[in-house]
């Protein structure tokens, strides 16, 4: 089971209480420039390769200033106080729009602050084929999900033709996340006969150039034909 909460109304935000607690050691996971998301993850105990048997993320959204450590051993949220808010307008974070609420961050003595209109987090077992707790598969949009968050990021997770290629020749370690994605292309082509039509998908092309190549090939052979990209993830 999983359990969310998410903050956005006036009444979440009252100036100097604490929002959020956790002794769990939290890093910077992932950040979409599209609708400004910022994802905190926490699986790991500090130094252990082995995942805690549940996942904890807090995301804050949209975000209008940041200043934030890359990990906290343990975390505390609360809203600023007035006195706060105002000290990190002046000192760096610019005139900020009425609506939006500065978070301050504390972690052993050291504090940060996010600016955001909104912040929520979840905690529940995310499978190993699930990118995050906040990015899950949507009937409205029927693309396999392959990041933390959606939308545009630092595609640093794209994962190189060789390690496809490598997938393909030995398979998939069984349990182990998968972490990154890449698109391929796959070939499709309807043909006709005797009145009747029939769709074959006749192949996957690492790169676009090949499956464009190979559908010019085959283009006056059948009676259409397209080419479209399908994440793959690894």
């Amino acid at each position: 089971m999983t359990k969310c909460v998410w903050l956005n109304r006036d009444e979440d935000f009252r100036p100097g209480a604490e929002l959020f607690r956790s002794e769990r050691h939290f890093v910077l996971w992932s950040y979409s420039a599209t609708h400004g998301q910022l994802l905190l993850r926490a699986d790991h105990l500090p130094g252990e390769h082995d995942r805690l048997p549940t996942t904890v993320e807090v995301l804050f959204t949209p975000i209008e200033a940041v200043r934030m450590q890359g990990a906290y051993r343990g975390l505390a949220i609360r809203c600023a106080t007035a006195d706060e808010a105002a000290r990190i307008e002046r000192d760096g974070a610019g005139r900020l729009p009425s609506e939006a609420r500065v978070l301050i961050l504390e972690s052993e003595g050291a504090a940060g602050h996010v600016v955001t209109l909104a912040v929520g987090w979840s905690e529940g077992v995310l499978s190993y084929l699930r990118p995050s707790l906040f990015n899950a598969f949507s009937p409205y949009d029927p693309v396999w999900p392959t990041k933390p968050l959606a939308g545009v990021g630092g595609e640093l997770d794209v994962a190189s033709p060789q390690a496809v290629a490598e997938a393909f020749r030995t398979g998939m370690p069984e349990g182990v996340r998968r972490e990154r994605h890449r698109h391929v292309h796959l070939l499709t082509a309807v043909t006709e006969q005797d009145g009747r039509r029939t769709r074959h998908n006749l192949g996957v092309f690492l790169t676009e150039a090949d499956a464009e190549e190979a559908r010019r090939l085959i283009e006056p052979d059948v009676a259409s034909c397209w080419v479209e990209p399908l994440p793959m993830v690894l």
